[in-house]
């Protein structure tokens, strides 16, 4: 029997005493130096002397450079992603009482008083490992999380461990990473979460290429690590870096690999990432950035172990980002200690971003501590979307709607697309398009402008034959938020500490009408819940606008649907649409063609062949344009 990675791994090899074991090791070399002689010979005491020396080494390491102290138990980030048992649980727990555990005695101070004791001694972790590793067997083999857990706790702290402990823990990591290499190509990956097949496939073999290198076949073992991290991330990212929305709900499991990689590279001076992979990374690391709301979190991904913007600033660094790009900076104001101040980053490009392939986007005013950030995916059957107004989580969660025609309910395949994307110096824009049953469809708008505080959400629903259309768009809260109606209009405002939205149905007429059906309200599962209905209509417009200026909350407001004229005949409300909004001196227009015209379209003096018209009006009457779509 012999133990080399590549090879299969004799189950007889458990029952072997562990000097048999050390002398069944092919090195890759003619063995030099007190570990791999020690091992030839069977000699423990010489082996775990050779053993402790070289992890002594490794533990120093670590410890140089920037950052060194956040990654060094970096492998519990992963502790959330992984299905615990009870043995993984104890060991998660071990390491971290082995974390705590002071590098030196600590010494008595001048008034006689011991500083605080830890829970564990290193002797008792020492123990405690072998009771741990009992629960090893063939039949219930060490699990890979439980083997990247061992890694760095030998990295980090195994020359302090008892010398028979330490060549216990030696033996069963080895063991489990050549049984490891030699299973990964029939491994089935089908059920596994994209995290955890980087953290199997390719962080282990990365990393314990590394930590045993003088055996045969390791570097080949580190190799297909490597290049299986590389054809991980490639696998599940757009050309511009940007990751797949499926990724977002477990991003920083994701992402925490990737980074763990990096940093190994950094210790052992072996770069992870070609040019292109470097390139492609920074540039992920760019658009996530970008969806990192002023509270430092992801929109529409959940904290796990380790905040957001700490894991990016992280991962910045380890791929090299500039530190002086906008991205760097505003990670770097969000960690801040000192009480925030108000901060604007100036940047050469804007911070939004979209991405058919990966089927989300980032609509981004600034690099402020009071920038909006609206993230929207369109993935599953639903779009989901974060809103974040000047750094207030305002709407969360999947954006719903329902649908009756003529009575009969209406529903869509869950196919979404982007058909149209627009970022400029004036505002963010995504349009995106479902196809319903019986001919219908179903567009979405969502704007967020440049340099103004709000944001504009609209559906439009289309057929081809005139019927009774009733609509509901059902937009999520945050928890928390308090709504209020207004008494006589529908208007609604939503308040929460710091701040106040007002939220104006502008499709809607501005009274409150019995005779008027429709309405907006904040349900008791906390959604915004838009209720409109035409009769006899191909279509129906339903826009939202929700303002959350601080200098307009307390500003009276009114609105009313325009007339829309085509060739100086008025046209019908399911052929265009037509709407201002006054708040104070402030006055926005939105126009939607809802069937094409052969003509330009007028509307308050506006003259277009777009068919989508958003803009505020100056001072002297002329408007000013957010967007124009054709």
């Amino acid at each position: 029997m012999s133990i080399e990675f590549g090879q299969s791994v004799p189950p007889q090899l458990c029952s072997l005493s562990d000097e048999e074991f050390l002398q069944a090791i092919q090195w890759k070399a003619k063995p030099t130096g007190d570990l791999m002689k020690g091992a030839v010979a069977g000699d423990l005491s010489r082996f775990s002397k050779g053993l402790c020396s070289r992890l002594k080494e490794i533990s120093k390491q670590k410890k140089r450079g920037k950052y060194a102290s956040e990654m060094l138990w970096a492998a519990l980030w992963s502790e959330e992603a992984v299905e615990e048992t009870c043995r993984t649980s104890d060991l998660i727990n071990l390491v971290k009482s082995a974390r705590e555990l002071p590098e030196k005695i600590q010494k008595a101070s001048k008034n006689g008083k011991r500083k605080t004791t830890p829970k564990l001694s290193w002797d008792e972790v020492s123990r405690l490992l072998v009771g741990w590793l009992d629960q090893v067997t063939v039949a219930e083999p060490m699990r890979p999380y439980e083997l990247l857990l061992l890694i760095e706790l030998l990295e980090n702290i195994g020359f302090r461990l008892a010398p028979s402990t330490l060549v216990s823990v030696w033996r069963h990591c080895l063991f489990a990473a050549v049984s490891l290499c030699f299973n990964l190509e029939e491994t089935d990956f089908s059920e596994t979460s994209e995290d955890q097949v980087i953290l199997i496939s390719a962080e282990l073999p990365w990393r314990s290429g590394f930590l045993f290198s003088e055996i045969s076949g390791a570097k080949n073992f580190r190799q297909l690590g490597q290049q299986n991290l590389r054809d991980c991330f490639f696998d599940r990212t757009d050309t511009d870096g940007t990751p797949h929305a499926e990724i977002l709900p477990r991003l920083d499991f994701w992402l925490a690999p990737l980074t763990r990689a990096l940093y190994i590279g950094q210790v052992w001076e072996k770069p992870v990432w070609d040019k292109e992979a470097r390139d492609r990374f920074q540039l992920s690391i760019e658009r996530l950035i970008a969806a990192c709301d002023v509270s430092g979190k992801l929109g529409l991904s959940p904290i796990h172990a380790v905040a957001h913007h700490i894991l990016l600033a992280l991962a910045a660094y380890f791929a090299g980002l500039p530190s002086r790009s906008a991205e760097r900076k505003y990670l770097k104001a969000l960690a801040s200690e000192k009480k925030r101040s108000r901060f604007l980053i100036q940047s050469a490009g804007c911070p939004a971003h979209q991405s058919d392939w990966s089927e989300w986007a980032v609509l981004r005013n600034y690099w402020s501590d009071s920038s909006n950030l609206l993230v929207v995916t369109w993935n599953g059957d639903l779009p989901v979307l974060s809103l974040s107004a000047m750094g207030k989580l305002l709407f969360e969660g999947r954006w719903e709607f329902s649908l009756t025609v003529d009575g009969q309910s209406v529903s869509g395949d869950g196919e979404w697309s982007a058909v149209c994307w627009n970022s400029d110096e004036d505002a963010d824009y995504l349009e995106l398009h479902m196809e319903l049953e019986s001919g219908y469809k179903l567009e979405r708008q969502i704007l967020l402008p440049r340099n103004q505080h709000f944001a504009f959400l609209s559906d439009i629903v289309t057929g081809t034959e005139p019927a009774n259309l009733e609509y509901r768009s059902l937009i999520p809260v945050t928890p928390g938020i308090a709504g209020t109606l207004n008494g006589e209009t529908h208007e609604l405002s939503l308040k929460t500490k710091g701040l106040s939205a007002r939220v104006f149905p502008i499709g809607l007429t501005q009274e409150r009408d019995f005779f008027k059906p429709g309405s907006l309200t904040l349900n008791d599962q906390s959604q915004l819940v838009l209720h409109q209905q035409v009769s006899t209509a191909n279509a129906l417009y339903a826009p939202l606008i929700i303002d959350w200026e601080p200098d307009l909350k307390r500003k009276p407001a009114d609105w009313t649907n325009l007339t829309v004229s085509e060739g100086g005949k008025i046209s019908a409300r399911d052929e265009a649409s037509g709407h201002r909004l006054r708040i104070g001196a402030h006055q926005l227009l939105v126009y939607r063609s809802l069937q094409k015209g052969e003509h330009a379209r007028a509307v308050l003096g506006h003259n277009t062949h777009y068919e989508s018209v958003i803009g505020r009006f100056d001072t002297n009457g002329d408007l000013t344009p957010l967007l124009f779509v054709e």
